[in-house]
């Protein structure tokens, strides 16, 4: 909208408790049960038309409009448009094979997002490795993120820290991971502390480890970002950008992660991050911990070119450009 085009949102989901405040005047929010069949009829119809029934929504955009579906889910509704766009931002199939857990799910989603790719006029993705993964040669853009107008003052102390949702397969391997290198960091550290957040039903089993504090649920990231000097992260071979990573720099706090941590970023080498082969995960979180003026040169380089490259408005000439190139100015 600040570069002069109208844009309407249509929300369809039932999340509990939303809307929370006001709506703004382009947003439309109008729950749509897709279920409107007996569910054993609607089950069978998702197994030749994964997320099928989105399609039987009379909801439909202003004439002319270009229409982009935010989320594979919601591109059934959009696809039947004569200026149809998908977002695919991952690759369900490579995710569950990360993580050697490959569902029913994950094959049902791929095939979603198979069936967008090649009925869109366009498809978006925001990396070039899901690119490669999908049936036709989609446009790759930045994914946008709002960097906030002042970084997070930087902590001295060497405290890593890691957010996230622990019921997703691909956090529950990076856990696993960075519990497991955490003893050696610790020792070539000292006094090193490490603050996990998020629910994590089962860290009672995992028992008490050096240095280690398990924060539980909190009201935002940012609450553990404050008391935290670098983001450490060993994230397996998931795919598509890690919101986390970008939160991170955007906010001025180095990460030390893996190659497919900074998927999906745009930077130069080192500038945000540390990214390291899993093998040597321990030694590049500890060389960071163990410098806090490296961690500030990384850490504010990454926050300058989240500013430069992913900020809403750099996204939103991204997606304009995308626009142009298959719909015309």
């Amino acid at each position: 909208m600040a570069l002069g085009h109208e844009l309407q949102v249509w929300v369809w989901g039932r999340a509990p408790g939303y809307p929370e405040g006001p709506i703004p005047q382009w947003c439309i929010y109008e729950p749509f049960d897709c279920w409107l069949s007996p569910h054993w009829r609607e089950m069978l119809y998702s197994v030749f038309k994964p997320h099928g029934g989105m399609a039987r929504t009379t909801w439909r955009p202003p004439d002319d409009h270009i229409v982009v579906a935010a989320e594979v889910t919601s591109s059934p509704a959009v696809v039947r448009f004569d200026r149809s766009v998908s977002t695919i931002h991952n690759r369900a199939a490579l995710d569950g094979l990360a993580t050697r857990i490959l569902t029913r799910w994950h094959l049902q989603e791929s095939r979603a997002e198979g069936r967008a790719a090649r009925r869109a006029h366009l498809v978006l993705t925001y990396s070039e490795r899901v690119a490669r993964h999908l049936p036709r040669n989609p446009h790759v853009v930045p994914m946008g993120y709002p960097v906030p107008s002042t970084p997070l003052s930087p902590v001295e102390a060497p405290v890593a820290y890691l957010v996230a949702d622990w019921s997703w397969p691909p956090n529950k391997v990076a856990i696993s991971r960075l519990l497991k290198v955490w003893p050696s960091v610790r020792e070539a550290v000292p006094g090193a502390r490490l603050l996990l957040a998020g629910h994590l039903a089962d860290h009672e089993s995992i028992g008490p480890i050096t240095g280690v504090k398990f924060l539980g649920k909190v009201g935002t990231s940012r609450e553990v970002m404050s008391m935290a000097s670098v983001l450490a992260f060993p994230c397996p071979a998931s795919t598509g950008p890690k919101v986390k990573v970008f939160e991170a720099m955007a906010h001025g706090l180095p990460v030390v992660t893996t190659p497919w941590g900074v998927e999906g970023l745009v930077a130069q080498e080192g500038e945000g991050a540390l990214v390291v082969q899993p093998k040597d995960f321990a030694k590049g979180l500890t060389e960071l911990l163990l410098s806090a003026e490296r961690r500030a040169d990384v850490g504010a380089s990454g926050r300058a070119a989240v500013q430069k490259n992913h900020s809403p408005l750099a996204a939103a000439r991204a997606h304009l450009n995308a626009f142009a190139t298959t719909f015309g100015p």
